[in-house]
C-alpha cells in the first residue's frame, strides 16, 4: 500500500459533483450510484477521491450506503476517518446500514449495533432479499442516545 503523502480532508459532495463520485464508485468496484436525493461526502487525499459515503434520507431516519475506500489504499483508517468527519450529519437521526459481515467490528467502533426489534420492518425485509441473493450482509443501526 502506498503511504498517503497529503493530509486527507473531507467535504460534502455537491449535486454537480455526483458524476465524479459515481465514477469513483465504478472504478473501485462498487455497484451503487449516488443521486440527487443522497447526502454524500468524500475524503480527498493527494488531490484524488480516496473514500466516499452517501446517506439516503428515509421516513425512519437515514440509510448509510456506499461507504467505499479506493481499492489501492484500504486498511489505512480512511473509512473510519470519513465516517467520523461526517458524523454530525448522520448522528442527528436514527441511521441504518447493511455492511458486509466482516465489517461488523468496523461499524461497531462508529457506534452501530446489530439490528434489533426496533429496526423498521422494511429494513428487515431488505436484508432478507440481500441474503437470498447470496450477499453476506448484516443489518446494523445507530440509535440516538
Amino acid at each position: 500500500m502506498p503511504p498517503l503523502s497529503i493530509h486527507p480532508h473531507v467535504s460534502a459532495v455537491t449535486e454537480e459533483e455526483l458524476y465524479l463520485l459515481n465514477r469513483f464508485y465504478k472504478r473501485n468496484g462498487h455497484k451503487g450510484k449516488a443521486d440527487s436525493k443522497d447526502k454524500a461526502y468524500w475524503l480527498i487525499t493527494d488531490e484524488k477521491i480516496a473514500a466516499a459515503v452517501r446517506f439516503t434520507p428515509t421516513a425512519e431516519g437515514t440509510l448509510l450506503r456506499g461507504l467505499w475506500v479506493d481499492c489501492n489504499i484500504r486498511r489505512q483508517g480512511l473509512g473510519g476517518l470519513l465516517l467520523k468527519a461526517c458524523s454530525s450529519y448522520w448522528k442527528q437521526q436514527a441511521c441504518y446500514c447493511f455492511p458486509y459481515q466482516h465489517l461488523q467490528e468496523f461499524y461497531a467502533k462508529a457506534g452501530f449495533t446489530p439490528a434489533d426489534e426496533s429496526t423498521p420492518p422494511q429494513y428487515q425485509s431488505q436484508l432478507i432479499r440481500y441474503q437470498q441473493r447470496g450477499e453476506e450482509l448484516i443489518l446494523m443501526q445507530y440509535q440516538l442516545p
